[in-house]
């Protein structure tokens, strides 16, 4: 009888808990005042503790258990939609949104690792949509970047107002992330643009100005932060093909091959919800000639014109694979729990030439020695728990393993792994009655460990290791409805084998809202930069062109200021912001890669000249930036639209400082005045003082077209060793760098086109011509760009 009772009250507790557990379907359509269809809109559930987005239709639907829920919806140029509905049942509820008229108002995370409105912030960002990558067919998410106010790309490396010169892919000064997980490579402190997931891209965020208290030490002058896309209670299939052709050079002797050089890719993504689980599945396929030459055949000189998208036997040639997947399980019974794994690989075989074979005949070729061949193997492993509290706390530990392989044909290969760990504790203190007041918490532990023949200045054996600890908090506070301020400090720590340095950084901002869609913004924040592992440590050559360690190598610091006003804006139904700043960045010890007299001089290794990372003493970068962005309807046409110009003055505040000691007794050892090819206004090496970016996008119906332009000035300063080297040995060193410089020194401007056509839903084909003046062009001396390429591409989306 007791057994009986026992069994029949398990059964009820079990019942009572299944009906406790079960969860019911919220379900309906983000309209906006007019009753038309907003698709795309981002809802939030308690405190983004589940997120959704509506699709084409503006249809949107999300499980939830029982009880009461806040729903907050977002979507660029609407007012938000805070709402509390109680489930008892499936509920079918349509949202309406009404237009802001005087702003757009976007949400971004980078800020302060929260969502806020882009017009809050208290930083400079930028703030790019995950189209741009499609409708220009970006390969990279550096392509997209180029576009951007304020940055530029030169030979890969990211530079944000003047921010940093060119250093031969070591110690970037621009953190670069993925949800939040740094990007660079641990031993060079490299970013490796291909590798990122650019098929699953919900936003790119862009902060300008040192970010180091939040990010890191390689945040010194900005960040970039890729936010990736989780499914929506609909499944979506995208696959892509693109093929392109590069048009001839504009220089005709310039060419020694038959025929098109050509690049052909695919990718696909799939992301999809089993219940609890979310699962983003995505690859991409690239081969491509690259714009440069073929590789003539060692011993005969013949040269293969046929094209192989599996090969790479140009001089920029690059053949790669890549799958990623991400893995997010949601508990029911402990609402708020998440766990995931997310993980990228990426396999490559590709050809770098650094030094073109001369300016007339052998712009598209290669100086001999000056080609690498690199086989790389790159792979992450991310698992990570979150834990969204209701009283407002959100607990997050993300882990990373990043292995690098990179197997280079001179014998000069390198191998790194990295584990990285950061635990955040996030607190809203709204449940004890102190509203707006948010604190973030968090610390960090890097590990690096290396070995390889490109490192043995510090080792002989190549191997090096590396630690990086810090601890950070920042506090951001709203003030009413007008007065956001922030503040952070961060303590950070260094070892490089057995080398140990730490410092505390820190950072302050404010934003005032002095009208509906006015505001104005101030801020200070320090940078603190350990040189990377590379920078220390590397002892390489290109031919005769030889790069030098520097094991006393210091760390470098910042400071960094700003003001700034953004104005939202409404021409008829086009709205947007228009954003005009004023900064500041000062660098003690400033890193900068100089070629100069490293080494007592000999035939054999170009009379000692070469490559080396210096301390150069202090330099400056003052500057004004002014950015419109915005959208709306013309007529029946959608406009959309970012651009900006930017102005720098990066000098050097030392300019008679001596960095090393000179093997000539009648000169000076090498400074800023005697390796600098133009000394006047002491204008810092490899810097472009003028960018205008721009990019318009026009949809009708189902057609979209659109044009992009980008323009840097004439780079003024370079290092003074080529000329020099070129003039006076000739038989050593003659790529015709004088000559190049003289004809070109009044900057470069490249326009993009695009066009496209939706088709029964479900396909698109595009037309996408880059460079179509088909303009000769080098942003970085000695290396050419790419001429004209058209790409046709086909996109087949499922929902």
């Amino acid at each position: 009888m007791i057994f009986r009772r026992f069994l029949f009250l398990s059964a009820i507790l079990l019942s009572f808990n299944s009906a406790v557990s079960q969860e019911f379907q919220l379900s309906g359509r983000i309209l906006d005042e007019r009753g038309d269809a907003i698709p795309g809109a981002i809802i939030s559930i308690d405190n983004a503790t589940k997120q959704t987005m509506s699709d084409g239709l503006g249809a949107y639907s999300i499980l939830l258990l029982p009880g009461g829920h806040t729903i907050v919806i977002k979507y660029v140029g609407y007012k938000e939609v805070n709402e509390s509905i109680t489930l008892t049942g499936n509920l079918q509820k349509d949202f309406v949104m009404s237009s802001a008229e005087e702003e757009l108002n976007l949400v971004v995370v980078s800020a302060g690792k929260f969502e806020q409105d882009l017009g809050e912030v208290t930083v400079s960002m930028e703030v790019l949509s995950p189209r741009l990558i499609q409708d220009k067919n970006s390969v990279a998410i550096d392509e997209l970047l180029q576009q951007t106010p304020g940055v530029s790309i030169v030979d890969g490396e990211p530079q944000i107002r003047s921010g940093s010169g060119y250093s031969f892919g070591a110690g970037s000064r621009v953190q670069v992330l993925v949800d939040d997980l740094p990007m660079l490579s641990g031993d060079a402190g490299k970013p490796s643009w291909d590798f990122l997931p650019i098929e699953n891209l919900s936003q790119v965020e862009v902060i300008k100005g040192a970010a180091s208290v939040l990010y890191g030490s390689s945040a010194l002058s900005g960040v970039v932060n890729m936010r990736t896309a989780f499914p929506g209670e609909t499944p979506e299939t995208q696959v892509s093909v693109f093929h392109g052709v590069f048009s001839n050079p504009q220089t005709d002797s310039s060419k020694y091959w038959a025929g098109n050089l050509m690049r052909t890719g695919a990718n696909f993504l799939h992301k999809r919800r089993f219940r609890s689980l979310d699962v983003v599945v995505g690859g991409y396929f690239l081969g491509d000639d690259g714009h440069k030459g073929p590789i003539p055949d060692s011993i005969t000189g013949k040269i293969d014109n046929s094209y192989n998208p599996f090969t790479s036997d140009r001089f920029a040639s690059d053949s790669r694979g890549r799958l990623n997947m991400n893995l997010r399980y949601r508990f029911k019974k402990v609402e708020g729990l998440s766990i995931g794994l997310n993980s990228n690989w990426s396999m490559s075989n590709s050809v770098g030439a650094f030094i073109w074979e001369n300016n007339v005949t052998g712009l598209y070729g290669a100086y001999e020695g000056s080609a690498t061949r690199t086989k790389q193997l790159l792979g992450t492993v991310d698992p990570y728990i979150t834990y969204v509290g209701r009283k407002g706390s959100k607990h997050s530990l993300r882990n990373r393993w990043q292995s690098l392989d990179n197997d280079n044909d001179n014998n000069q290969g390198n191998f790194s792994d990295v584990l990285y760990s950061e635990y955040q504790y996030q607190q809203d203190w709204t449940f004890l009655g102190v509203e707006n007041l948010t604190t973030t918490l968090g610390a960090v532990n890097m590990t690096t460990t290396s070995r390889g023949e490109l490192f043995v200045g510090g080792n002989e054996n190549g191997r090096n290791h590396a630690l990086n600890q810090a601890a950070f908090l920042q506090v951001d506070k709203k003030w009413g409805n007008r007065f956001n301020t922030s503040a952070g400090v961060r303590y950070e720590r260094f070892v490089i084998n057995g080398e140990e340095e730490a410092k505390p950084v820190f950072r302050a901002g404010a934003n005032y809202r002095i009208h509906k869609a006015t505001f104005i913004r101030a801020s200070y924040g320090e940078g603190y930069r350990f040189p990377s592992i590379a920078e220390k440590f590397i002892i390489t050559s290109l031919g005769a062109l030889r790069i030098y360690a520097n094991p006393e190598l210091q760390s470098e610091t910042s400071r960094n200021m700003e003001f700034g006003v953004k104005q939202g804006f409404k021409l008829g139904k086009f709205k947007g912001f228009a954003d005009l700043s004023v900064f500041r960045q000062e660098f003690e010890n400033f890193v900068e890669f100089t070629f100069g007299q490293w080494a007592p001089p000999t035939l054999d290794n170009l009379l000692g000249f070469g490559f080396k990372s210096v301390n150069t003493g202090n330099s400056r970068v003052d500057g004004m930036e002014v950015s419109i962005m915005g959208e709306g309807k013309v007529g029946a046409v959608l406009l959309q639209f970012l651009g900006g110009y930017t102005l720098t003055n990066p000098v050097s505040l030392t300019p008679e400082k001596v960095y090393a000691e000179s093997f000539n007794p009648l000169a000076d050892g090498p400074s800023y005045l005697n390796t600098s090819s133009d000394t006047s206004g002491n204008v810092l090496k490899y810097r472009m003082r003028e960018l205008i970016r721009a990019d318009l996008q026009a949809t009708w119906r189902n057609w979209t077209a659109g044009v992009s332009y980008r323009y840097n000035s004439n780079m003024i300063n370079i290092d003074n060793a080529f000329g020099q080297l070129e003039s006076s040995f000739p038989a050593l060193f003659n790529p015709g760098i004088n000559d190049w410089r003289a004809q070109n020194n009044t900057g470069d401007y490249v326009f993009d086109a695009r066009v496209g056509y939706t088709f029964a839903k479900h396909h698109r084909v595009s037309v996408i011509m880059n460079n179509v003046l088909n303009r000769e062009y080098a942003i970085r001396p000695l290396d050419i760009e790419e001429p004209r390429l058209t790409t046709f591409q086909y996109t087949y989306t499922l929902k």
